[in-house]
């Protein structure tokens, strides 16, 4: 009996893991049929070959303890694109910290009132950008999938904006 409930365990888990999202470590490049087995990601636009989705599913990431971040999907040709997050009232310190921390050492830069900050995983063929406005504390950031991404986006941190 007890070999029999071991499987079923096993076998619940392989199916949580195997069928569901995780929005810590997106699985960029991934088809949209292979994440979407709960219909958590609602399509709101299209725009430049860019479709985008709010998830509404289970997610919890280190900002959410501090902070409402807006986010979204992007998927490109059914395949998931990037993330791109917004946040308000941001503290760059905290930001410095976590970011290089988890990502390293960013490249930097200023952009008029913004504190441009970039990453670059070529391993993964992934990028990593955040803007923070120095003067109002607000982020603008995007991780994105390099090989998916449209010509027409030059900022995908900025696609949303207009």
């Amino acid at each position: 009996m007890l070999p029999v409930v071991c499987l079923l365990v096993l076998f619940c888990a392989a199916n949580a893991v195997a069928g569901g999202f995780d929005c810590v470590k997106p699985p960029y490049g991934a088809p949209m049929e292979s994440i979407n087995d709960n219909d958590y990601f609602v399509k709101f636009m299209e725009k430049n070959g860019v479709a985008y989705y709010n998830y509404t599913g289970p997610c919890k990431l280190g900002v959410h303890e501090r902070l409402a971040p807006v986010i979204v999907y992007g998927v490109v040709d059914g395949k998931l694109y990037s993330r791109i997050m917004k946040t308000e009232h941001d503290d760059i310190e905290i930001i410095k910290t976590v970011t290089t921390k988890l990502a390293g050492t960013p490249q930097t830069a200023h952009e008029g009132e913004w504190l441009v900050m970039s990453w670059d995983f070529p391993e993964k063929k992934i990028k990593m950008k955040l803007k923070y406005d120095e003067k109002t504390k607000a982020t603008k950031s995007a991780i994105y999938y390099e090989p998916l991404r449209p010509k027409a986006v030059a900022a995908p941190e900025e696609s949303l904006e207009k």
